[in-house]
């Protein structure tokens, strides 16, 4: 069995810190019961379907874990994952960005040590797992590239 590369590694962590944020930040809303003006309601009764201020909705976190288990795998079946988990991250950072004026009045009313934690790791490790899973998926091209090339050279 073959070794992860260590951009791999620190793409799979980033991605679980990822998923652990997003249960701290659910937590602190639920907790919170802040209410989502856009969708009506308090967040217990919208989080599974539509999320909450610092969460995406649950649905959408299981595909991630989903994703993230199969990104654990070697083969194609580990790039499906590592690509989905990639597309995801950059969906859900591009939805935070468009609700960042939601964000903003969650940390101007409920400011509390959780809520600036989840906001901070959110914005960190969003770009990271973009980033990391680029990465990742061009590293396992060239890895891919470089055993064909081997295997070639010695058949021939």
């Amino acid at each position: 069995m073959q070794q992860f590369l260590p951009v791999r590694k620190a793409f799979l962590i980033a991605a679980l810190v990822f998923v652990l944020n997003y249960v701290l930040g659910t937590a602190v809303v639920l907790q919170l019961n802040l209410s989502d003006p856009g969708i009506g309601g308090s967040a217990r009764d919208s989080w599974l379907a539509s999320g909450t201020q610092l969460g995406a909705p649950a649905w959408f976190m299981v595909l991630y874990v989903i994703l993230l288990v199969l990104a654990t795998h070697q083969r194609w079946i580990g790039i499906l994952g590592t690509a989905g988990v990639t597309l995801l991250t950059l969906m859900s950072g591009l939805s935070w960005i468009v609700d960042w004026g939601m964000v903003l009045r969650v940390i101007e009313h409920h400011l509390t040590v959780l809520t600036g934690l989840a906001v901070a790791v959110l914005v960190v490790t969003t770009p990271t797992v973009v980033i990391l899973g680029i990465a990742t998926l061009i590293a396992q091209g060239r890895a891919r590239t470089r055993v064909a090339i081997v295997a070639k050279t010695i058949t021939e």
